[in-house]
């Protein structure tokens, strides 16, 4: 209900935009036509993986004591070409990670002997995704790019650590995340260009980050 209400704003937020900046203009007058390349680099949240990690480290139920863990979220660039006035083919790339470090106690055998001996490990999973993307732009003007987005491709998942206690499980989860290697979006996004070859766009969407948000460059 949050992601689709989220969506909704955004969605209503670029209509609401576009038509406060309505102008008679020609199509030369528009910041995106055919033949515009353009390119973002965006950060994009949350990265769900790292999120449930990061929970699960704030748990005081858990065995694990974790003395850090880092959720990078989502970093990723697209590149987009304008075949006409409302069409553009592109690319885009995300990647995304959460690294943890943490401490477990076992009981070992020493000489005989068993004690407890806690050891410090590192852990991470990091998310790669391609996919091949066509927007559809409405109510261009002068500064603003509204437009809706679909892409599918390609994402791989990594889980690794040096628990060697934990190497099974980590590739019994390897093959879990990655038993269907594709990847979707389906959004819709707002670019304002303040300059005539730079802007800032936001997009939300389902499939990778809920929100994403950067630089676009255009030429």
């Amino acid at each position: 209900m949050k992601t689709s209400k989220l969506i909704a704003s955004v969605f209503f937020a670029a209509l609401l935009f576009t038509n406060s900046k309505a102008q008679d203009n020609s199509e030369s007058d528009k910041c995106v036509k055919e033949g515009t390349f353009i390119i973002d680099g965006f950060y994009g949240y949350p990265y769900y993986i790292g999120k449930y990690v990061n929970d699960i480290s704030k748990d005081n139920s858990t065995s694990t004591d974790y003395t850090m863990v880092t959720n990078l979220n989502h970093l990723g660039g697209k590149f987009e070409y304008m075949l006409n006035k409302v069409v553009g083919l592109g690319l885009e790339y995300t990647y995304a990670s959460v690294n943890a470090k943490y401490n477990e106690t076992r009981t070992v055998n020493v000489g005989g002997v068993n004690q407890l001996q806690t050891t410090n490990y590192t852990a991470s999973i990091t998310k790669q995704r391609i996919l091949a993307k066509v927007n559809i732009h409405f109510a261009t003007s002068k500064y603003l790019d509204p437009y809706a987005t679909g892409g599918i491709g390609y994402k791989g998942v990594l889980a690794k650590t040096d628990n060697p206690y934990e190497v099974q499980d980590t590739q019994d989860l390897n093959q879990l995340l990655n038993i269907l290697p594709i990847s979707f979006r389906l959004g819709i996004g707002l670019r304002y260009y303040f300059i005539k070859n730079l802007g800032v766009g936001i997009e939300a969407g389902l499939g990778g980050p809920i929100i994403q948000g950067g630089l676009s460059l255009k030429f």
